[in-house]
């Protein structure tokens, strides 16, 4: 698991690394209208992507994983060719019924498509355990979004509509330089029954998929209907630098936990089972919860390092509202889904999202007339943390997620250990210079260390003490 984890979290650290510099250069670049035509194509993208190939995606562990027999690369593979034609459908739809999206439309299209094959890539590295593979294509894939989103802004002037192309040909050009690695051969032949288990399988989960993506999405759409795209572009700067530091980290996670998930309850092995939901819940929030606290406390001069000009006032009240909106989303997605996909309950998920999206739905309805900006901030927290709750009750009627309360003490002690310097000296040491930033951070993270070591959390002083203890290798005697 530990291993797993490593790999899976250098190669989201990579890419977070990568879409932070992102944000600062094109928060710089782009003005918020900009950016907001950015933000509002991205979105798009990303529920059409889950609406239309998440019955995939989320069908390759549950299938592949501990079945060695099974391989559905071919199966799958004609189902994503055959679904190509829908583009000039979807292109004339949108248009049609939304004229507003018509500046990013066909990017933003062709970006949906090219989410569902990579993903599909990756899912088949996770299943197969290759970790590194999984690792290299997707720093390849944010390299190559970096450097095209330059030369399409910078060079070209295309604007926000040159950021959605430059990350759509990034996703089309690194599933065709790993198109090897997944397509040699030998395949197995196209198999009608499986390609029937899929869709009974996955067409549930592509629902409750594309109702989490909504719910990811839905505050930049009201807020650019409300708003316009600016306003959508000042909340999704602020969105996107949250999600570059909480999301992949419990990503790299969530990414390990589900595949060896699946092993143990393959062997029936509950208390295994139990013991590594319990050891990846602490893990999760040993790393994520010191993170939001952390962000909550820099947030101003994080703003100010990070963002360009028009956007740092806005977004350093939203920062902090938007990092504990991550946290609960985190744990509902990376842990408490695990349940569901494991006992391939996906009318349990889908129930779970469906709430959360009309709490959310409700909440920004009520909150944004009043509050703007921060009210769908705080729209957003409400509906995660009342999802999460919602989503551990369901757990009962799928596999009943271990809690360990011992766990969730430890992390909490010692991120308030880790908040009371940091904040101290953010208050002490209010401007913006490198050591006004820099010793609120490294105090938050030496007290954090300290106290990570000190209490035993994710076993850390346990593994090395066993590895101070193995025994050294003996030279050879000439």
């Amino acid at each position: 698991m530990v291993r797993q984890v490593s790999t899976y979290l250098v190669a989201n650290i990579v890419t977070a690394i990568l879409g932070f510099a992102s944000v600062m250069i094109f928060t710089r670049l782009l003005g918020p209208h900009d950016y907001g035509v950015y933000i509002l194509g991205f979105s798009l993208a990303s529920m059409l992507s889950a609406f239309l190939f998440n019955w995939i995606k989320s069908s390759v562990v549950p299938f592949t994983a501990g079945h060695e027999e099974t391989d559905l690369r071919l199966t799958a593979g004609l189902a994503l060719l055959c679904m190509t034609p829908l583009i000039p459908v979807l292109y004339f739809a949108i248009a049609a019924l939304a004229p507003g999206y018509a500046e990013s439309l066909l990017p933003a299209i062709l970006l949906a498509f090219g989410i569902g094959l990579f993903e599909f890539y990756l899912e088949t590295y996770r299943a197969r355990q290759k970790t590194r593979l999984y690792l290299v294509s997707t720093i390849v894939r944010a390299v190559f979004a970096l450097i095209l989103s330059l030369l399409l802004v910078n060079v070209f002037g295309l604007g926000g509509t040159g950021l959605v192309t430059s990350v759509a040909l990034s996703y089309g050009l690194t599933s065709l330089l790993f198109a090897a690695t997944i397509w040699r051969g030998p395949l197995k032949p196209f198999e009608p029954k499986l390609l029937r288990a899929l869709l009974v399988f996955g067409l549930p989960m592509t629902v409750s998929s594309t109702v989490f993506v909504l719910q990811t999405m839905l505050d930049r759409f009201v807020l650019a209907g409300a708003m316009g795209e600016h306003a959508a572009g000042l909340y999704g700067a602020s969105a996107d630098l949250v999600r570059q530091i909480m999301l992949f980290p419990g990503v790299a996670i969530g990414t390990a936990v589900v595949p060896i998930a699946v092993h143990f309850l393959a062997r029936d092995d509950h208390n295994g089972l139990d013991q590594h939901l319990v050891e990846s819940t602490e893990m999760l929030l040993a790393i994520l919860a010191p993170a939001a606290a952390g962000l909550a406390i820099v947030a101003g001069k994080l703003a100010f390092v990070v963002l360009g000009e028009e956007f740092r006032i806005e977004a350093t009240s939203l920062i902090p509202i938007l990092a504990l909106a991550w946290l609960f989303r985190s744990v509902t997605y990376q842990i408490l889904h695990v349940s569901f996909q494991v006992k391939r309950k996906p009318g349990l998920m889908l129930a779970q999202g469906v709430v959360t999206l009309a709490l959310n739905a409700a909440a920004l309805f009520i909150l944004v007339p009043r509050f703007g900006l921060a009210g769908a901030a705080w729209a957003l927290v409400l509906s995660e943390a009342l999802g999460m709750i919602i989503g551990y009750v369901l757990t009962r009627w799928s596999y009943q997620l271990p809690l360990a309360p011992p766990s969730l003490l430890r992390v909490g002690l010692a991120t308030l250990i880790m908040a009371l310097p940091a904040f101290w000296l953010d208050r002490v040491m209010p401007g913006y210079g490198a050591l006004d930033i820099a010793l609120p951070i490294l105090a938050g993270v030496l007290a954090y260390g300290l106290a990570a070591y000190g209490l035993d959390i994710a076993g850390i002083r346990t593994r090395l003490k066993t590895l101070a203890a193995s025994p050294k290798p003996t030279p050879a005697v000439r």
